[in-house]
């Protein structure tokens, strides 16, 4: 939002209202960023998430009935939501996060038994990072048919681009007051689609009311500051109250926002934030900014008049090709953003990362962050494969770890092997019973040394890879085989083994936990998968609960966290745990490289031309791979709570067979908690299938001796305790 223009607008009465039936069997272009904001702080508000990780739960529900009330206006929705990021040159951190004082405050509150004043910090402590969403809102707009794309850039150039098309590809806007920086009539700020009404800003009224020029108006929103540039520092100051009003004075006083900023160009201030520079970037990538046109190229609006040099400003000129899969959704845009920035910067996490095993985990990850940047690079520039890339870090700013993507032989050609083609995919899928291509189909098919060989082919280009499943096939087999599970003549290694064990040995109708297991054999072989305690440890158990049972109970919660639990869509009903979520904080940073890599395995396969690039299913690709949702901390939290009530109600008695009869009463002290569970006793029955999965592996793993014993023994004395325990 540009700064205090808001409150401007209410002040001054320029915010006009109007019918929703006015929109009838229009195209409405709307801004995803903009009304995802809207929706987190409305119907989908759900500041449990900042303590319980995941996905706020009312957020697909509160999306579907937002679409529904949409379209019985009449209204066509057109989605546009933002690509790569526009570059900036201030330094990682430059600005304080005040996000992690709000959550260390807020769990201060609920530790002391003060929830609404914890649930109230939660709400205003930044819990909720839009493009790890963005996967779940594609699916949704897909399930309803509704048009959407992903700008390269910023999504309000592009929708500036649709509205001004002679093919009309959009009628109106709704979006951010950002927007009234381009060549725009109006701009609907806000859709009240219960009372059938909507908000609208016009630009003429605007100008005419501030008595100023179209580019003195673009002056005023920069040195205000929004999301991309920073206030003009001279108006950042504690000896007076910032205004839009007095952003407006000052550009009227110097005529234009360039001669303001150089009458100040001897500020402290302005110095330290090289602002001179940071304003004619801003401005040229607001006037000129890049745009997908209908025949898939990259272009700057007002491209008669834009400088050569744009991509300068903008961020470095990528090929066209890797926009258009960007606009179709097959990846994300975090890896891109970090080759083109130079920078992976690593925020707190909810837990706010204060462990030193959390901190040291991030360094054990640049390995798979390296080979995702590897994969993107190696297809293109010269420029882009000698690129320096760093990781920072906010508990320490200063120091850069650096990704060495540029390797020989690179990532590509080590998993060159692999190329399957449908006949065999089709085979093997009649073997299997199944029609689904996913990891346990994947490790399946090499269980054999004979069923291995069928897998190793030497590229074909007469053969190219065409459809669907033997994309995801070959991406799954490359990603198994990165990360150890497969060798490079496609046998499985003891990890592999071990993990194809885990998913065959229990004959169960349950629903499949190949991702899960994934994770939990990678947190193992990483070492943060146990029931050690972490050099912050936040869980004080009840009394009468010993220090061995404080270490079961940490690690089968642990394990149990990595399912999900099945919610009906409201919001969270239940306690709370500040010790789950610093363990959900190493779920989310593995999974998220682990997508982050399957994205970049996707990509390099289309870019070298290893498969059909002319096709109709990007998004469904996307949709299919793995790691694709974060996980939130509910089922740990059940099966804690479990664990601890069965305990509590048993100790009295020492007696095992006294702690059977306490297993219905404690199931029932669980429904009385998690309301808002489907049912939260099927929850708990689907996590311990999941136990015991992790139990065989372990089993499996313990042979190979591919892990410790002690590591081992943690599994194997965790499982004999709870087996007496279970319901």
């Amino acid at each position: 939002m540009i700064r205090h223009f808001e409150f401007f607008t209410a002040e001054r009465r320029l915010v006009q209202h109007s019918a929703l039936s006015n929109l009838k069997d229009t195209r409405l272009g709307i801004e995803g960023t903009h009304w995802l904001r809207k929706l987190l702080q409305n119907s989908a508000k759900e500041p449990a998430t900042a303590a319980l990780g995941g996905i706020p739960i009312g957020l697909k529900a509160a999306i579907e009935k937002e679409l529904e009330l949409i379209k019985s206006y009449g209204i066509t929705p057109v989605f546009v939501f933002n690509g790569l990021n526009v570059i900036r040159k201030d330094k990682p951190f430059s600005t304080e996060d005040t996000r992690p004082t709000k959550r260390a405050q807020a769990w201060e509150f609920y530790e002391k038994g003060w929830v609404d004043s914890a649930y109230s910090s939660w709400a205003g402590s930044g819990f909720v990072n839009q493009p790890d969403l963005l996967y779940l809102v594609f699916s949704i707009l897909k399930e309803n048919d509704i048009e959407f794309i992903r700008a390269p850039y910023l999504a309000w150039g592009q929708l500036v681009y649709l509205e001004r098309h002679p093919k009309g590809f959009i009628h109106a806007i709704y979006g951010g007051s950002e927007l009234l920086m381009y060549d725009v009539e109006k701009v609907i700020i806000s859709l009240d689609l219960e009372k059938g009404a909507y908000s609208w800003l016009s630009k003429k009224s605007i100008l005419l009311d501030l008595s100023i020029t179209d580019e003195q108006f673009l002056d005023v929103c920069i040195l205000a500051g929004f999301d991309i540039c920073n206030t003009f520092p001279p108006l950042n100051t504690e000896y007076s109250t910032f205004t839009f009003k007095s952003v407006h004075d000052l550009v009227k006083q110097h005529r234009t926002g360039f001669n303001a900023v150089q009458n100040y160009a001897e500020h402290a201030g302005v110095i330290k934030s090289n602002y001179v520079d940071t304003y004619c970037r801003t401005r040229c990538a607001i006037k000129y900014h890049m745009v997908l046109t209908d025949d898939g190229k990259i272009e700057p609006l007002n491209v008669e008049n834009a400088p050569t040099d744009i991509h300068d400003v903008i961020g470095y000129r990528l090929p066209d090709e890797i926009y258009y899969y960007l606009s179709k959704g097959l990846m994300s845009p975090q890896v891109i953003n970090t080759l083109i920035s130079g920078v992976l910067i690593e925020n707190s996490p909810l837990c706010n990362g204060e462990t030193i095993e959390y901190r040291s985990f991030l360094s054990q990850l640049l390995e798979l962050r390296t080979q995702a940047m590897g994969l993107l690079t190696q297809p293109l520039h010269q420029f882009y494969q000698s690129r320096r890339v760093v990781s920072v870090y906010w508990f320490e700013p200063s120091n850069e770890h650096h990704l060495n993507h540029n390797v020989v032989p690179s990532v590509h050609e080590i998993l060159n092997t692999w190329n399957v083609l449908e006949r065999g995919l089709e085979e093997e899928k009649k073997a299997q019973k199944t029609s689904t291509i996913d990891i346990a189909f994947c490790l399946k098919a090499t269980a054999t040394e004979d069923q291995a060989a069928k897998t190793v082919m030497p590229k074909n280009n007469d053969k190219i890879i065409e459809s669907k499943d033997e994309i995801l096939a070959n991406v799954l087999w490359k990603l198994l085989e990165l990360r150890q599970f497969l060798t490079s003549s496609h046998t499985h290694t003891v990890w592999g083994s071990a993990f194809k064990k885990a998913l065959t040995t229990l004959k169960s109708n349950t629903e499949s936990h190949h991702e899960q297991l994934f994770s939990a054999l990678e947190l193992i072989r990483f070492g943060y998968l146990n029931g050690n305690s972490l050099s912050r440890s936040y869980y004080t158990p009840p009394n009468n609960i010993t220090t061995e049972e404080k270490k079961y109970i940490l690690l089968i919660s642990r394990t149990l966290s990595l399912v999900p639990a099945k919610f009906k869509g409201v919001s969270w009903s239940g306690t709370l745990s500040r010790e789950l979520l610093a363990f959900n904080s190493f779920v989310k940073a593995l999974n998220r490289s682990l997508r982050n890599l399957c994205e970049m395995l996707t990509l390099s396969m289309f870019l070298n031309g290893d498969c059909v690039k002319d096709r109709q299913d990007y998004l469904d690709i996307a949709l299919s791979l793995p790691f694709l949702y974060d996980v939130n901390t509910a089922m740990g939290i059940i099966v804690k709570t479990y664990l601890e009530q069965v305990i509590i109600l048993s100790k009295d008695n020492n007696d095992k067979a006294a702690i059977r009869p306490q297993i219905p009463e404690a199931l029932k002290k669980l429904d009385g908690t998690f309301t808002g569970c489907v049912n939260v006793k099927a929850d708990l029955e689907n996590g311990l299938v999941f136990w015991d999965e992790v139990i065989i592996a372990v089993n499996s793993l313990k042979i190979s001796n591919a892990i410790s014993n002690e590591v081992a023994s943690q599994f194997i004395n965790a499982n004999n305790w709870l087996s007496s325990r279970r319901p």
